[in-house]
Order: structure tokens, then sequence, then C-alpha cells
């Protein structure tokens, strides 16, 4: 995401619109509810800010609900001006090796990008900490919210299994100190959640799920110790003990590293163990043609799978989840695939195969042998018109000194991503 993408976000840093994040929530409950009687009153039929509130529990709990995420929403409104710092931020990120412009699409990484930056990269304790200040400023209009937002800023991302989950709530419980937690989180915890990194934030003696909502596990998930796994590799990296309970005051270092480390291990977990782990200055990602075997095949595979988007005309972005792997394009009798990292590879010739097994052929591709791959595939890539060798062969494009540079160039790109190019060179005489 970057800074024209975050000025068109929601003000809590997700990806989705205003309206349909934050804004429904810029008004107190008792303002929202007067405003649905007007515009009820009016005759209007178009869609209103806030429902009234239900008589019972159920209603108590969806007014408190409303009530806790109008108090964030004032909390990221006061933040939002700060965002024009997120610039520099970003810029500290894009010296990191990994790719984050990658994932920031990702509502929930994106907002836990945000998150962080207010969170865990400001000086504690001091003018330039904006939750503070802001808790401090609202003390003379509400002291309450002016309270809650004290106790916000002790809250520190963490790691919670989760036990039990209804539609609005959910048992959590501490990795590090097994405390239970009965937490609100409005319908945001999926139900096939194993495991968690959130922000308990407590309100109005209930305790609630903050902007950031990291989920780990998925449906029929074993009682692994995968999380508890996953936690206490983050609480080594700090250099804590996994009982501690963290505090902006006591753990000054550690406060500031935990939020990127317990992202780190989150998108390790969820994309990268996946697809691969794409690296800053990776290298080129030369793409490869695949033969058609069926086209008509190939639109009904593609339009079958929620992986494959349209981009155009015989075009399709692939991706998992929010990142964009390649790009597949339909030209001719080919099917060209252009890789956005060179990690992406093994994942998407094995999402080819899987998924358009009946209508591409991988038997005369232009896919360059892999570690372990038979001397046949590499006989079939030196015999294949590349278009880094402008439409040769690499053995056509041996016979030249032109050639032979381009060719040293390719085989060097394929050294980095851990190909086997030993025997391609005594091959083509490099």
């Amino acid at each position: 995401m970057d800074a024209s993408k975050l000025r068109n976000s929601c003000i809590c840093g997700n990806t989705q619109p205003y309206l349909e994040c934050c804004g429904r929530f810029a008004d107190p409950i008792a303002a929202a509810v007067a405003m649905s009687q007007e515009i009820q009153s009016a005759g209007s039929s178009g869609p209103v800010a806030a429902s009234p509130p239900e008589s019972g529990s159920g209603g108590e709990a969806a007014s408190l609900y409303h009530a806790f995420r109008h108090g964030l929403h004032e909390l990221s409104m006061a933040l939002f001006p700060l965002r024009a710092l997120y610039q520099a931020y970003w810029e500290k990120l894009g010296k990191e090796e990994y790719p984050h412009d990658m994932l920031m699409e990702d509502p929930d990484y994106g907002r836990a990008i945000i998150e962080n930056f207010f969170w865990d990269h400001f000086v504690q304790y001091s003018d330039a900490r904006p939750i503070l200040r802001t808790a401090r400023e609202l003390e003379g209009k509400e002291l309450r919210l002016a309270h809650d937002l004290m106790q916000w800023s002790y809250a520190p991302l963490w790691f919670y299994r989760v036990q039990e989950r209804t539609e609005k709530t959910a048992r959590l419980i501490n990795l590090g100190n097994l405390k239970a937690h009965t937490v609100l989180h409005g319908g945001r915890l999926p139900a096939h959640a194993e495991g968690v990194i959130t922000r308990i934030l407590p309100f109005r003696g209930k305790e609630f799920c903050g902007h950031t909502l990291l989920v780990f596990g998925a449906a029929g998930a074993s009682a692994g110790p995968r999380p508890d796994a996953l936690f206490r590799a983050g609480c080594r990296e700090l250099g804590v003990k996994a009982s501690v309970t963290l505090r902006p005051d006591v753990h000054c270092e550690e406060w500031r590293r935990h939020g990127s480390v317990f992202l780190a291990l989150w998108r390790a977990d969820v994309y990268d163990s996946t697809v691969g782990k794409p690296l800053r200055d990776s290298g080129s990602a030369p793409g490869f043609n695949l033969a058609l075997r069926n086209r008509d095949a190939l639109l009904s595979a593609l339009a079958g799978t929620g992986d494959a988007r349209p981009a155009g005309p015989g075009c399709w972005e692939l991706r998992f989840r929010a990142m964009r792997l390649a790009r597949l394009e339909a030209k001719g009798g080919n099917l060209l695939v252009t890789l956005a990292d060179p990690a992406f590879r093994a994942h998407v010739r094995d999402w080819l195969r899987d998924r358009l097994g009946a209508a591409v052929s991988a038997s005369d591709s232009g896919v360059a042998a892999m570690p372990g791959e038979s001397a046949e595939s590499q006989d079939i890539w030196v015999h294949t018109p590349l278009d880094a060798l402008v439409g040769q062969t690499p053995i056509q494009a041996s016979t030249h000194d032109l050639g032979r540079r381009r060719l040293h160039l390719l085989l060097r790109d394929m050294r980095k991503q851990g190909r086997d190019i030993v025997s391609l060179q005594r091959q083509l005489g490099l």
C-alpha cells in the first residue's frame, strides 16, 4: 500500500472503504438511533447508519459493541492526521528483506501494519506517543473514554487459542499465562479459527478484540501445538519468557518489536508456508509457456476457481488470498505464465498441474528444469524458444557471442533461484 492507497483507505488502515468499515460507528448509539428514527419517519427507504438496539440482553450487547467501536472510531480519527508520517515508516519497511507491499491488499495485514506504526514504533510515555496524548485531550470532554484509551495503550498484540466461539463472543486462552478471556468480537472472528493474534481492549467492564485480528488454523484442525510453538518462537526472538505480561514501561524495546515479530510469524504460517517466501531483490522471475490443449476447458477451469481473477481479455491474475502470484495470458496456442516472484514458481506449477491438467500440456513447456528433475526436461528447455533470448532457443543462442552473454545472465538468475545449472552449462558449452 503506497501513500495514495493509504489516503483512500479507512481511518483504521483497513483497505475497505470508510463507510463499510468504521464509518458505521461514527455516531454514538443514541445519535445513530435518533437519525434512524428520523429517516424512517420521513419515509426514506435508503440505508441507515445504524438500527435501533433491540430489547433484551442481545440489544444491550449490540449497543455496547457499537459504543466500543465508536470509541475506536474516535481514536482512529484523532490518529488519522498523523498518517502523514506513515511514508517515513513505509521507507523503513522498504529496507527490510520482505516486500511488504505485496501483502498490503490483505485487510488484516494492512490494518496490523498501521496499528504497529501507532502502538509499537512511537517513543513510550512522551508527548510523541499519540494514544496517550489523545487520551489526555479527551479527558476534559469524556473522562470515561479517556480512561479506556489509557488502558488500551497497555494492551499488547498477543497470541491466544480459541477455546469456544459464538456468533458475537469467544473464549480465548492466553498462551503465555493461560488466563481465559471472554471477548466480544462482533462477528469478526471466523468459525474455523484455531488461534488468533489480537489486542484485547477493556471497555465498560467487558473485553473486546481490537482492530487487528490475525487468524490461524482451519476447520477440523487437530488440537495441535502449532500456535503454541509459534508463540514460543516469538518469545525467544523477543528475549522474554512466555509467561511474561508485556508492558511498555517495563519492556520498552521488546514492546516496540513484538508487533512486527508476531506479524512475521503469522505471515510465514498463513502465506509463506504455502506459496513460498518472497524476498526483496530476489532476482528476476522469467515467465514460462504451457501448450494449450483445449481453450474451452481452460476458460471453464479458470471460471470455476476463486484463485484466478479476470484481468482483461484472455488474461487472469492468479492469487493466494490477497497475494498476487502470477499473471496468466492465453495467446495463440500457448498459456503464458509470468511470476510475481521466483519463490512462487513451485506453487504456481503445482496449481496449474492440479487445476488445469486437462486444458494445458506441460510436456512441451518452456519451464526450465528444477533441481532433481529429469535430464529429459532439461533437453526440452534447451530446445524451447525463449523471450529472454529474443525468440531463440538456448542451443541457438549458444552459437554466437551476444546469445552467450544473454545465456550467462539467464543462467545466473536461475542459479539465484536455487536451480541446478551445471548440466545445462555443460550441455550449452558454457
